[in-house]
């Protein structure tokens, strides 16, 4: 049902990493709880959106030029503001599944908090959405 509540299928257990975290942190929390994506805090506003995807690019930079990620000067050196996506978009938990796929299909990210009264509540994913589609038919 598109008019299906998003809190409905909405990640509530959020995990997010602080700005002023070392680059690892967000490696390791993503390796541990095998999700791709994290939203940045900052004195615990949301200002950004950290993915695997951005950690990747390191990675491969790093394979380039023949060096491990953890050991790289590179990835030593990053800071999370200078990986993240900054200007992110939200929903509420009002909005519906049909408003995430709208939003999903004019963007190039995978993710979308969900706040509520200006605090991080949940993220909705792509597969989120889509298997609340699915399993709605």
């Amino acid at each position: 049902m598109k008019t299906r509540p998003i809190s409905e299928i909405m990640t509530k257990q959020v995990h997010q990493i602080d700005i002023n975290d070392p680059v690892i942190n967000a490696r390791n929390l993503m390796d541990k709880y095998e999700i791709h994506h994290l939203p940045v805090m900052e004195n615990g506003n949301l200002i950004g959106m950290l993915s695997s995807n951005d950690l990747k690019q390191v990675q491969y930079l790093c394979d380039f030029i023949g060096e491990r990620l953890e050991e790289s000067t590179i990835f030593k050196s990053l800071s999370i503001e200078e990986l993240m996506t900054e200007n992110v978009q939200s929903l509420t938990t009002h909005a519906t599944t049909a408003e995430a796929a709208q939003v999903f299909s004019n963007a190039s990210f995978q993710s979308i908090p969900i706040m509520e009264n200006d605090e991080l509540v949940g993220i909705v994913t792509t597969k989120d959405v889509f298997a609340a589609f699915l399993t709605d038919n």
